[in-house]
């Protein structure tokens, strides 16, 4: 077996596994040492990607997909954990693409860092308009979707889950596992719909009312929910967890069971 960081390799006679778990590009992993470790292992009978990562690179990442693809007719891929943007272009190169349960896939317009004048701003914004068009059209390729229900979901920035995945064409099978991998850590990427699944939240940072409030409404509470359930929970706390009496206790109760789904990932914005 062949380890380090980002992949591992396991190679017998008739079956090969590669396993990415890291962003593509950038400090994560390179096009040249992906297709060093892949020429070891592409002229196995079958081939199987394990995959957990965030994404990354948009050029990358279709060289990434274009290697896989060249074997599509024997590569299975498998998302333990998560693939996120140009990651989950990734993981529809194989002939199959099974899915765990627990896991997300996530699509959203590709985007970049950029500076200069007028005109070279305008320049790039048509070049992401290009690789939108290519996107859309894989994703289209290996789903039930229209290109237009893909681009109104890149938009978005849509997070699926395993049975979503499935239910869309995406995925052709959802695995039942005892528990899915870790997920890569994506709190500080900077996507902008993450689900509250795979945010990695401190408690700790909780210390007054106020900060409870403002972590049920990023948990996707409303204000009046946040307010409610932050009121009669604290006073709660503070009463040595005695049971709320007041008028509001169905109140509270109703944006609870509304937090926990949301929590669970249930929410129909996810």
């Amino acid at each position: 077996m062949i380890r380090s960081k980002w992949y591992a390799i396991d190679i017998a006679p008739d079956y090969a596994e590669i396993s990415v778990f890291d962003e593509i590009g950038g400090f994560g992993v390179s096009v040249t040492d992906f297709k060093e470790q892949f020429d070891s292992i592409k002229n196995a009978k079958q081939i199987r990607l394990l995959l957990n990562s965030p994404g990354g690179a948009v050029t990358e990442g279709m060289a990434f997909y274009n290697l896989l693809a060249s074997v599509r007719d024997k590569l299975t891929v498998e998302v333990i954990g998560l693939a996120a943007s140009m990651a989950s272009v990734v993981a529809l190169a194989g002939s199959k693409l099974v899915m765990d349960e627990g896991t997300y896939l996530m699509i959203h317009n590709p985007w970049t860092i950029t500076w200069g004048d007028a005109d070279q701003l305008r320049k790039d914004a048509d070049v992401l308009d290009k690789m939108r068009s290519e996107l859309i059209s894989i994703y289209a390729a290996h789903s039930k979707l229209s290109p237009k229900e893909i681009g109104q979901m890149m938009d978005d920035e849509t997070w699926l889950t395993a049975q979503e995945a499935f239910d869309s064409g995406f995925a052709d099978e959802v695995r039942e596992t005892v528990q899915a991998a870790a997920l890569y850590d994506v709190s500080k990427i900077g996507f902008k719909k993450i689900p509250m699944a795979l945010k990695h939240l401190d408690f700790r940072s909780i210390k007054t009312i106020r900060d409870f409030e403002a972590f049920l409404r990023d948990a996707g509470a409303t204000r009046a929910e946040a307010a409610a359930i932050a009121s009669g929970g604290w006073k709660a706390l503070q009463r040595d967890a005695e049971q709320p009496k007041s008028e509001d206790d169905g109140e509270i109760k109703e944006a609870l069971s509304g937090l926990i789904s949301i929590l669970k990932g249930e929410s129909n914005g996810l």
